[in-house]
């Protein structure tokens, strides 16, 4: 118990109470929101309205006011009654009913109200001070990030996503700002320097949808095709606005539209507005009503790339999508946050690809998620796509790139195997029967097996409840110069253990004179190719060449040889996009030499021309550049490297591959004249036709001249930061910089300063301060800043101003490559052996890259040595 308080009078007499008044079940009372207490009032708590009001005040050092009526129905009075509060227990300064002083305890984060206080239908008041961990307060706005159980760290409320309830929320504030919440406006009024907002009462909704944003904001009202939008935002770019303003609108009319059409239902809150919010911590978020994006999300620059048009629209449809699937119907318990997530996903595909027929979406969906789910899935801190959760406050250590991008690949496996037609059915009936209310995915499971007969259960149990990555393997027998066998093999990755991962791949025989391609679909851990029995014996064997099977796809040395030296001469698309992926997972397993890869890759750039695998080619340069090669390799391939990319730059096709070509030349750059060149860019001295540099462009380029240490760039900072108009923006650059000092101790002493929770508030500004002072040619005096990141780690999950805490871990470990941080890292775990599971998993995954790199590393630099050896 942390802290006891009786109101009038009454604390004198506070330890008669404490024991006595509250007969709660202990093992119910410890911080967060465990799973025994979540269930021990499901059910028993229902009707529940929460009516809000908030005084919020111009100046952010003086406290938010809060007065809570809460009213809700009990099926019986047997047990006290536990909320949720999370705030400074000091904070709760009064609970009545009906006019009458209530005893109460505060303790663990709860607050307890004794079972002799409750009746069938009850009302209380509570008076309070707001806690402020999830507002998000600025000089001039502050918005609420409520996912996934923090409304408790704000006002007194059941904070579990299965107590939906309805809110009526009222605000006071200085007059001059603007207020935004889930449901319509119910009445407004001035008084003095004062504005009053009341907002209707929502529809059920669970606590972590409940939202508002309130400040300097400027309210754009629209009316496209009958449906009426509010886009709150804060650009002071006029022209940026009126740039984008029709798309983002367009794509949220093509997503309601889409979606009430698929899903057979309206779209089923009341109103439906937008707010963008600088340095938003995530792309977007869902709440009904007030979705919230990241500002640069949606406003994107004059010189945006498809790539970027197509990332805008897929978030839209994204988030639009999480009205039906995780609003309208949300998951029991958040270990099945990934239910909603994936939906999200799978819809906004099917939304924005037919507006793009321009894209090979197979090949889009191909590279956009199977690479992120492999560098998770690979290493030793994967996890299954449901995952336990005990306690709420573990629930950010769930989200990552398993729900966000394995999630989808499977769920497209489920499609496939049901058929269209049936799964659609399913998704319906789905909907219709929880709307508005909880389901699990089991539940979604049980509804989807009475339209198909395939075998869900095996299937579920594999993909859904089993973490990690198969490894396909082969065997292929010889008789005469004909295959006489050919069997492919499951295995868990990375071991020799059998296991059972059922899918569809297509294999590819490298024949004398052709290429064989077979469907194969593996329905058991082992199975035979019978069609291929006959056939030549083949010079090379690849066994995902329709792109679209999940796993590591072993390679037999002539096979990667014979793609390292000639992938550009494979015409589809799809098979030479799965080889360069699954050449990088050869090469972190130490089956392909780097140096090769990288030479295969300063080979093919100049003669590719599909982007999007130009994309994933210069973002895996970067890895094989900065991780997996280093020393004298480096310094050899350096001047090559930027050579390779200037020239594509300067005869690309398109402004996108340009673009696509100039950031890999950014990140890359190595050499004094590398440097020059970009600091000619930089100057305005070096031109080239169709590439264009934004504000935001400039400013990355000079973090990138920055931390090269070039001479002079310090003032030129100093004077582009004079023509920033938004504050947001100056204020970010400004902070960034800081981590850019050309002066070690500096860098120490901003470093220090993220120990202070207060520095660490802006989760978007901390993040990309890490990653440059961790870039890879600081990486030697950013050693010593590892141990200490990684002992601050438990404290930036339980703080939360860090959401994903794998966001932390991989912008201080992502840029290095050497032994000694190696070292590090395996201290820290030794010395931690009884670390939290969710955190030793996400500094697992994190590193997975210093634990392959350095073996690998080292094992192909003695066999360099060796081959030298024996020619000389």
């Amino acid at each position: 118990m942390t802290f006891t308080r009786f109101i009038h009078g009454l604390a004198p007499i506070a330890a008669l109470f404490i024991a006595p008044c509250c007969g709660e079940k202990k093992d119910l009372l410890v911080e967060g929101i465990t799973r025994e207490l979540a269930d021990h009032r499901e059910g028993w708590i229902t009707d529940i309205l929460y009516s809000l009001h908030l005084d919020i005040p111009g100046d952010i050092d003086r406290e938010i006011a809060g007065e809570l009526t809460l009213s809700f129905k009990l099926s019986h009075q047997q047990d006290d009654l536990i909320l949720d509060f999370s705030a400074p227990s000091d904070h709760v300064k009064e609970i009545k009913k009906q006019d009458e002083p209530v005893k109460y305890k505060v303790t663990a984060e709860h607050i307890v109200i004794p079972k002799e206080y409750l009746e069938d239908i009850n009302t209380f008041t509570f008076s309070f001070v707001a806690g402020e961990q999830a507002l998000n307060r600025k000089e001039d706005f502050l918005y609420t990030l409520f996912v996934p159980a923090r409304a408790s760290s704000c006002f007194p409320v059941f904070d579990q996503p299965n107590l939906k309830a309805k809110y009526k929320l009222s605000l006071s504030f200085p007059a001059g700002w603007v207020a935004v919440s889930n449901s319509p406006e119910d009445s407004s009024s001035h008084k003095d320097d004062r504005k009053y907002v009341a907002f209707q009462e929502t529809l059920p909704i669970s606590s972590y949808l409940f939202a508002f944003a309130v400040g300097e904001f400027e309210p754009v009202k629209s009316n496209v095709e009958g449906r009426t939008f509010t886009v709150y935002h804060r650009e002071t770019d006029t022209a940026k606005v009126t740039r984008n303003m029709k798309e983002i609108l367009d794509w949220h009319v093509r997503s309601l539209a889409w979606l009430e059409e698929y899903t057979g239902i309206a779209y089923p809150f009341d109103k439906f507005d937008v707010v963008l919010l600088p340095s938003f911590q995530f792309g977007g978020m869902e709440h009904p009503g007030a979705i919230f994006y990241k500002s640069s999300s949606l406003f994107l620059d004059e010189s945006h790339t498809i790539d970027q048009e197509l990332r805008r629209a897929r978030l839209i449809a994204h988030e639009t999508a999480h009205m039906w699937f995780g609003d309208l119907v949300t998951m029991d318990w958040f270990d099945d946050v990934w239910l909603k997530e994936v939906f999200a996903n799978f819809m906004a595909d099917k939304i924005v690809h037919p507006h793009y027929p321009q894209i090979n979406h197979n090949l889009q969906f191909l590279m956009s998620h199977y690479p992120s789910a492999y560098a998770v899935d690979r290493t030793q801190g994967t996890h299954p796509i449901v995952q336990e959760l005990d306690n709420l406050k573990d629930a950010g250590s769930l989200y990552g790139n398993i729900i966000y991008q394995k999630a989808p690949i499977v769920m497209r496996m489920l499609e496939e195997n049901m058929g269209e037609a049936a799964f659609h059915r399913g998704i319906r009936k789905y909907l219709q029967a929880y709307r508005f209310s909880n389901a699990t995915w089991d539940d979604l499971v049980g509804i989807l097996a009475e339209e198909t007969g395939y075998k869900l259960d095996l299937w579920n149990e594999q993909w859904v409840k089993q973490g990690g990555m198969p490894g396909i393997y082969y065997n292929l027998r010889q008789k005469g110069d004909t295959i006489s066998k050919y069997v492919l093999y499951n295995f868990a990755s990375d071991s020799d253990v059998p296991a059972w991962w059922p899918q569809a791949v297509e294999v590819a025989l490298g024949l004398p004179d052709s290429t064989a391609k077979i469907g194969v679909n593996k329905e058991y851990r082992s199975v035979e190719v019978k069609e291929a029995v006959g056939l030549p014996f083949p010079g090379h064997v690849f066994n995902n060449a329709g792109g679209l099977g999940y796993g590591y796809f072993d390679m037999r040395k002539n096979s990667s040889d014979h793609y390292l030296q000639n992938i550009h001469k494979i015409e589809d698309v799809m098979t030479r996009a799965a080889l360069w992926i699954n050449l990088h997972e050869c090469m972190v397993r130490g089956r392909v030499d780097p140096v090769r890869l990288l030479e295969a890759i300063i080979t093919t750039l100049p003669i590719e021309r599909e982007p999007l695998v130009i994309s994933y080619i210069t973002s895996i340069l970067e890895d094989v550049f900065w991780i997996y090669i280093a020393g004298e390799q480096r310094t050899k391939y350096a001047s090559k490297l930027e050579g390779v990319l200037l020239n594509n730059l300067l005869h690309a096709e398109n402004d996108n591959l340009k673009v696509t070509y100039f950031d890999a030349l950014k990140n890359l750059t190595y050499t004094k004249e590398g440097t020059d060149l970009l600091f000619a860019f930089y100057k305005d001295e070096m031109h080239i036709q169709g590439l264009y540099f934004s504000e935001n462009d400039l400013i990355s380029l000079w973090y990138e001249l920055a931390v090269r240490d070039v001479p002079g760039v310090d003032t030129l900072i100093h004077q582009q930061l004079k023509t920033i108009s938004n504050p947001d923006q100056k204020q970010k650059v400004q902070f960034v910089a800081k981590a850019l000092s050309p002066l070690e101790a500096e860098r120490d002493t901003f470093f220090e300063s993220l120990k202070n929770e207060e520095n660490r508030k802006n989760e978007e500004w901390v993040l990309e301060a890490l990653h440059y002072l961790h870039h890879p040619v600081r990486s030697e005096t950013s050693l010593k800043y590892i141990r200490p990141s990684l002992e601050l780690l438990k404290t930036v999950k339980e703080t939360g101003d860090i959401f994903f805490p794998k966001r932390w871990l991989d912008n201080t470990l992502g840029n290095h490559q050497s032994a000694e941080a190696l070292d590090i890292v395996k201290q820290f775990l030794y010395k931690n052996n009884k670390y939290p599971r969710d955190l030793k998993s996400k500094i697992l995954q994190s590193s997975d890259h210093l634990f392959r790199s350095v073996k690998v590393r080292q094992d192909w630099e003695k066999r360099r040595a060796e081959a030298e050896e024996k020619v000389q």
